[in-house]
């Protein structure tokens, strides 16, 4: 008679155990998935400014380099929101000395002159002196993201 007692009290998992096991188990599912997903945005939105860092790096890096280099260029857009920028040095007799062509698919670049109280768009071709500073806005936007925009105001001038 005691053997059936002893199995009788065999403690065992409960219907209700197991239901307040799973309650809690989805509760933190949920969750980890929604910080690992809003993870996954940032580290996709830091990757792209990042980028946009870059970009903008290797623009005004090399119209510094030009402004540094030469006595004048032009500057040539092809438009507001513009594919590309191009630095045209010429010789005194006309002929192209170097060219740089700054570009990237991904891209649109607005260059903008803001010296005095206004903001000008760049002409197509705007000729650059050296001896005087270069008042210089940069705005570049990501094509797929346009609200994703990196903007850069500087004076460019020769050491």
């Amino acid at each position: 008679m005691q053997k059936y007692k002893r199995l009788s009290n065999e403690d065992g998992i409960t219907l209700i155990e197991i239901l307040a096991t799973l309650a809690i188990v989805s509760i933190i599912s949920i969750l980890l998935y929604g910080v690992l997903l809003n993870g996954f945005d940032y580290s996709k939105k830091s990757k792209e400014n990042v980028s946009l860092q870059q970009e903008m790096n290797i623009v005004v890096t090399s119209i510094t380099k030009f402004h540094e280099s030469y006595g004048a260029y032009d500057i040539i857009v092809d438009g507001p929101n513009s594919s590309k920028i191009q630095l045209l040095s010429k010789k005194p007799d006309g002929t192209v000395d170097k060219t740089i062509e700054l570009s990237n698919s991904s891209y649109e670049y607005s260059l903008f002159d803001y010296k005095g109280t206004t903001e000008t768009p760049f002409s197509p071709t705007t000729n650059v002196s050296t001896a005087q500073p270069l008042y210089i806005k940069i705005i570049i936007k990501d094509k797929k993201q346009p609200s994703q925009a990196y903007e850069v105001k500087t004076i460019i001038s020769r050491l």
